[in-house]
């Protein structure tokens, strides 16, 4: 057995560490790298690597095991020098290039910076691995809050250790799902939890389990002084952002905070909906209509005498 083979069978972690260093690279950049290769088919090398039935397969699995067993950081744009646990991002996960570059969501990045002040209270509504609760807690600052509501239980932790990596100790992660109204709702947890969702709003095909979660509403929680009340609200819950919105009217009336939102083809209810409201509704995408169907991913709304963008 070479020296290299049996360094591989005594530690696989300390071969791949060795092996990517000697070429002059560290996890980071091998990780942006590799994000290169695109989705389906890093889901693909990943099953292989685990799977490990060959030898190259198995030389592979160790390397994916060292890159998802620390920390990648954020190279530059707003979120430049922050840092994400890899434990909980797996090279497969959907938004694995977006995220180790930086640029994820870039329009949605824009908005917040131009929105949310020092000392500002954000809500990140659907916060996945906590991505926008990190950029929003650096952009509030120390007298600033963050409250990331996440209901997937291993997304929720994520946002624990990525906030306690980052030193950030202005997030709060609330692990229930907002709806229109406080209760018990059904979450379907997907393979790749970015896509989990709330039965109500459709089924999806990748769903590997379902799972009862706690239901709140913003309102519910103002009113009870159990948070406080927002500055930046960002909504991105797979199709259920109206009911999200319903369950905040009163917060929206009293409070006015900026809005920006995820559309799943919710488009011309949105906009009428924060026409009621009295606030206007930008497409962050484009110059067309958020109310035409597809337009936008991706939408602001202001009150209506706010004529910032």
């Amino acid at each position: 057995m070479s020296s290299g083979a049996g360094a591989t069978a005594r530690n696989p972690l300390r071969w791949a560490r060795h092996r990517i260093g000697s070429a002059g690279l560290n996890r980071s950049m091998v990780l942006r790298r590799l994000s290169q290769v695109g989705h389906p088919r890093l889901r693909e090398l990943r099953a292989r690597g685990l799977a490990g039935e060959r030898p190259a397969d198995r030389m592979l699995g160790h390397v994916i095991s060292f890159l998802e067993s620390g920390v990648a950081t954020i190279p530059s744009g707003y979120a430049h020098g922050l840092k994400l646990d890899m434990h909980s991002m797996p090279i497969s996960h959907a938004h694995f290039g977006s995220l180790t570059y930086g640029n994820l969501e870039s329009a949605v990045q824009e908005a917040m910076l131009r929105h949310l002040a020092e000392g500002g209270v954000f809500y990140d509504i659907g916060a996945n691995l906590g991505f926008f609760a990190l950029l929003g807690a650096r952009l509030a600052g120390p007298e600033g809050t963050v409250i990331a509501f996440e209901a997937a239980p291993d997304n929720a932790e994520a946002i624990r250790v990525n906030a306690a990596l980052n030193g950030f100790t202005n997030i709060e992660v609330i692990a229930k799902a907002v709806s229109n109204r406080p209760g018990i709702g059904s979450l379907q947890i997907v393979d790749d939890q970015s896509w989990s969702k709330l039965a109500d709003y459709g089924e999806h095909p990748n769903t590997e389990q379902v799972m009862d979660v706690e239901l709140v509403s913003i309102d519910q929680l103002i009113a009870d002084g159990t948070i406080r009340p927002p500055t930046v609200v960002k909504i991105d819950v797979e199709g259920a952002e109206l009911a999200v919105l319903e369950g905040m009217r009163s917060t929206i009336k009293a409070y006015q905070p900026t809005i920006i939102c995820e559309l799943h083809d919710t488009h011309a209810e949105f906009v009428k909906f924060t026409r009621d409201c009295g606030y206007r509704a930008i497409n962050l995408e484009g110059t067309i209509p958020v109310e035409e169907e597809g337009a936008s991913a991706h939408a602001l709304a202001l009150p209506a005498l706010n004529s910032g963008e």
